[in-house]
């Protein structure tokens, strides 16, 4: 009985951890945030590959190399 206590516990600590992940909020983002995250977003990925840290290897298939 205390082995399948300590299995279904960790059964369901392993569920837990994997459904709260999805909690996000399901308001709409403002359409002058979007645009903001978007160029801070393009920003960062022009800036790893001018470092080299993310390299082209093909279309849509790139390496980190950071």
């Amino acid at each position: 009985m205390e082995q399948l206590r300590k299995k279904s516990l960790h059964l369901y600590v392993r569920w837990a951890a994997h459904t709260s992940r999805g909690d996000h909020s399901r308001k709409p983002r403002d359409p002058e945030e979007e645009k903001i995250l978007f160029l801070l977003d393009r920003n960062r990925w022009q800036w790893a590959l001018a470092s080299k840290r993310l390299e082209k290897l093909g279309p849509r298939r790139y390496r980190w190399n950071g």
